[in-house]
């Protein structure tokens, strides 16, 4: 029986004096009856009971104040007046936030409301009967009927347990209940959770013993502990217990998995080769030499025209083609019949430079550059019709032929020009042949620089 109470925790406080001198403070354990002091106060207590909505024990000193205590038996708060009818108080609990205590034959019931202007005093009081109430000494609520149950006791009988209406102050003998042994009182009892009943008398056979009675109508009664006499105890009845709480383990993080990185896949990007495509050079054209009158037959070279290249560049880097300008050639006068063939100016053809291999990021590509504008050929060269043969004197001996409708002047009649006069006209309209020649020459060139020139404008 007592191995399977063992799982049943009650606590109470429990204050105990000698004959003088103020009361200790104990933790008594049910249903072992161990006890454990805490502290010693400088008030002597009784009459103690537990307030469940406050969380303390008020009790009763010697001079009639309202004391209360915590769980550690430490006083708190400040007593209440002195009051002449709580003196030699000795039994005590909390009923409704109440302390209902027996003081001789009175059952008086005390305000325990510290916010109360009624602190400590008395609300009503009610007169037990029949006597043998007057010999609790101590008493706790029954919570199934409300009563206040404990040990009534005879110098020459056994205890026997009682219920006290609080109310009426009737008192009454439980029913089916074990007898306990008799003694000077016993001035600690206890209403246990599991509904026995735990009272401790103060001397009986010079020692002090706890004893278990069933309230379950079997009658039984067990001894449970014994200690050396005591003069005052008092308990206060069994106080919740307060659940220690767990602490809650720290939840351990789960490892959030390492995403394997996804292989990025390697393009090779293809080399872009870039192609030039080699300038294509058109040939010179040379104009058959014109017979002329006795004198100097001369071939004209054609401009030369160098269609310029098409090129696909990558952007952004642009080359020009070159352009080369043909030297200029002077013929020099030769003497009468001789047949002269001015040298074809030197055709200047652009070597395209080496292919680059250029690899590079994938660009979009550019729109193809426009075809080349063909350019009209140059203006051909007017060749000014030649300068009319000189009039050379006829041999010695010899006369000039004369056209068949004239008359043969005299010879005073004609006005002959010096040969020198007419030698030198003919060597300056060679020079002024000369002249044209080179100034057409010069014009031709520019013109056609300026042309090569817009062409490389435009294809930039």
């Amino acid at each position: 029986m007592i191995e399977e109470l063992a799982q049943v925790v009650c606590t109470t406080l429990q204050v105990e004096a000698d004959h003088r001198g103020p009361s200790t403070v104990y933790e008594v354990r049910y249903p072992s009856g161990a006890t454990t002091p805490l502290r010693e106060l400088d008030v002597r207590l009784n009459a103690i009971g537990y307030s469940a909505e406050q969380d303390l024990v008020y009790g009763l000193d010697d001079r009639g104040r309202l004391v209360a205590l915590d769980r550690s038996g430490r006083l708190v708060g400040t007593p209440s007046r002195p009051s002449h009818l709580l003196r030699n108080a000795t039994a005590g609990v909390v009923v409704g936030e109440r302390l209902v205590v027996r003081a001789g034959p009175w059952l008086h019931t005390v305000d325990i409301n510290p916010e109360s202007p009624l602190y400590g005093h008395v609300l009503r009081k009610v007169l037990l009967r029949p006597w043998h109430g007057l010999t609790v000494d101590d008493f706790d609520v029954n919570p199934a009927d409300g009563l206040l149950y404990g040990v009534a006791t005879h110098e020459h009988g056994p205890g026997v347990v009682v219920s006290i209406d609080p109310r009426t102050g009737e008192v009454r003998r439980a029913p089916g209940v074990g007898r306990l042994p008799g003694g000077s009182g016993y001035g600690a009892v206890t209403f246990s959770p599991e509904g026995a009943l735990y009272a401790t008398n103060n001397q009986h056979g010079g020692r002090s013993t706890l004893w278990r009675v069933a309230m379950d109508g079997s009658g039984v009664v067990t001894e449970v502990s014994s200690r050396p006499p005591l003069h005052t105890i008092d308990s206060s009845g069994c106080l919740p217990t307060v659940p220690t709480p767990t602490p809650t383990p720290t939840p351990t993080p789960t490892p959030t998995p390492t995403p394997t990185p996804t292989p990025t896949p390697t393009t090779t990007t293809p080399p872009t080769t870039t192609t030039t495509t080699p300038p294509t050079t058109t040939a010179p054209t040379t104009t058959p030499p014109t017979t002329k009158p006795p004198g100097t037959t001369t071939t004209t070279p054609a401009p030369t025209t160098t269609t310029p290249p098409r090129t696909t560049t990558p952007a952004p880097t642009t080359i020009p083609p070159r352009t080369t300008t043909p030297g200029t050639t002077t013929t020099r006068p030769v003497p009468p019949g001789t047949t002269t063939t001015r040298p074809v100016p030197p055709v200047t053809t652009t070597t395209p430079p080496p292919a680059r291999t250029t690899t590079t990021t994938p660009r979009p590509t550019p729109p193809p550059p426009p075809p080349p504008v063909a350019l009209p050929p140059p203006p051909q060269p007017v060749v000014p019709p030649p300068p009319p043969p000189p009039v050379r004197p006829p041999p010695p001996g010899q006369s000039p032929p004369l056209p068949p409708s004239a008359a043969i002047p005299s010879a005073a009649d004609l006005d002959m020009p010096e040969r020198r006069a007419t030698r030198a006209e003919s060597v300056d309209n060679t020079v002024r042949d000369q002249r044209r020649w080179g100034l057409t020459a010069i014009i031709l060139i520019l013109g056609a620089s300026a042309l090569a020139r817009q062409a490389a404008n435009r294809r930039r």
